[in-house]
């Protein structure tokens, strides 16, 4: 069991892109992004919708791109939607962001520093929390450096369950010993015992 770190989500954006300076990391992210958009239809259901901080935009990248590895369709707002204006809270955009709610199965909310400061997360959380159909998860992002394979969220953040990378495979913990395979988890089971 391990939570997900910056130095794996940054090598992942890395390996990706072939650059090591996180300003060509961005650019590529950037225009590999545009090519996707353009080659892809537009998606009318989502597996998960993933709030963030667009602070985070490389580790972002990365983690949906693992997550599509997985098997997962993953809703980012500034690929999906880049329409949508994040720095400012507007009826437009959270109108928006309620539709694609609407759209998807699931919730992970990806904590980080940056997290903190975020106008959109803690609505997002709020509004996906209230909806009865909806699961709701913590997607953590440690510190490099700082290893750990448990989360306890501060606050609210602690009521949720949480994600984790162990070798290949994504699980849904509601603690260390109670577990849910992230696929299983997202047909509706819960976390039990092991």
């Amino acid at each position: 069991m391990a939570l997900l770190t910056e130095s794996f989500l940054r090598g992942k954006a890395q390996a990706a892109s072939g650059f090591i300076y996180e300003s060509n990391i961005r650019n590529f992210s950037a225009n590999a992004l545009a090519n996707e958009k353009k080659m892809a239809a537009a998606a009318d259901e989502f597996d998960i919708f993933l709030s963030h901080a667009f602070e985070d935009a490389i580790l972002i990248k990365a983690l949906r791109d693992v997550l599509v590895e997985a098997g997962h369709s993953v809703y980012v707002d500034w690929i999906e939607d880049p329409q949508f204006e994040r720095k400012y809270v507007s009826k437009y955009t959270a109108a928006g962001l309620r539709q694609r709610m609407s759209q998807c199965r699931s919730l992970l909310f990806a904590t980080s520093e940056a997290a903190k400061t975020s106008l959109w997360m803690p609505w997002e959380l709020g509004f996906m929390d209230s909806e009865t159909t909806s699961r709701v998860a913590i997607a953590p992002i440690v510190p490099s450096g700082q290893q750990s394979d448990e989360f306890k969220g501060q606050e609210y953040l602690g009521l949720y369950p949480y994600l984790d990378k162990t070798g290949d495979y994504f699980y849904i913990h509601a603690s260390r010993h109670e577990w849910v395979n992230l696929k299983d988890w997202l047909l509706g089971k819960n976390p039990t015992r092991h």
